[in-house]
């Protein structure tokens, strides 16, 4: 007689094990357990609602599809798709501007990723120095705040942002000079070893 799984009770690293023998059910407690997160990363990323929704499938479609790409000796699973969240959803930036790879109609978003494999360290201390600037930007006058987060975020050049706000291309580059000195000078005060 088969013994029942409990799938609540299983350890995501159990849940993977039974992904990897084709168990749907364990996909569906591992979605419940760690979705949120990726589409919140992704949604911060992206900033729209439906395209985060949909990197936030496709990353579970990849464990569905490739569960021997996640190894637990190199940290935990949430970590993991956090990762390939936050490379996907650049990915799909770079994409929508046209400098990522050319996507064929039949390719899987994610087939071009790399397998993540960042050390847990090192992405909280990226974390953490990027809610800092994140911090300090709210302190900069609002026009000189969106020329920056316009070119550092999204990725545009400055011709891209004068064309994008309707200003004229020197008056953008005043301002994103303006706001990276004032971004300098308010982070200048803050030792590595506040963070």
């Amino acid at each position: 007689m088969q013994r029942r799984i409990e799938y609540a009770e299983q350890s995501d690293e159990q849940l993977v094990h039974l992904l990897a023998d084709g168990d749907s059910r364990a996909l569906g407690v591992l979605s419940e357990r760690h979705a949120r997160p990726g589409y919140s990363l992704a949604l911060r990323i992206l900033r729209d609602p439906g395209w985060a929704e949909e990197v936030s499938q496709d990353v579970f479609l990849r464990l569905w599809t490739k569960p021997e790409l996640y190894d637990p000796t190199r940290g935990e699973l949430r970590r993991w798709l956090l990762s390939v969240a936050h490379h996907a959803a650049i990915d799909g930036l770079r994409g929508r501007r046209g400098t990522a790879r050319a996507h064929d109609g039949g390719s899987a978003p994610l087939d071009g990723l790399a397998e993540p494999g960042i050390d847990p360290a090192e992405s909280a201390w990226r974390h953490l120095r990027a809610e800092t600037v994140r911090a300090a930007l709210t302190l900069l006058p609002a026009a000189q705040r969106e020329a920056v987060e316009l070119v550092y975020y999204r990725g545009l050049s400055q011709s891209e942002v004068a064309e994008h706000t309707g200003q004229p291309l020197g008056t953008v580059k005043t301002r994103i000079r303006l706001g990276l000195n004032k971004l300098k000078q308010a982070l200048e005060g803050i030792e590595v070893t506040d963070l």
